[in-house]
């Protein structure tokens, strides 16, 4: 799980510079989507192969800059 956490983490830390420097200069459509399959302690569960909305619900944000 420590893997998992980590890269969270990185992509948590560096999402803001990318939004900011592709939208310094210029108007941007950015849309985020995630991957689900995993389970990262939400309701006491973890791993994957489980069916819980934590798992089978794809977060999903659009932002127009």
């Amino acid at each position: 799980m420590c893997s998992q956490k980590a890269a969270l983490s990185y992509a948590d830390t560096h999402l803001g510079r990318l939004i900011d420097t592709l939208t310094r200069d210029r108007r941007w459509l950015i849309i985020m989507c995630a991957d689900h399959g995993d389970a990262f302690g939400e309701g006491g569960y973890w791993g994957r192969g489980i069916v819980r909305p934590e798992v089978t619900s794809v977060p999903f944000a659009a932002w127009l800059s």
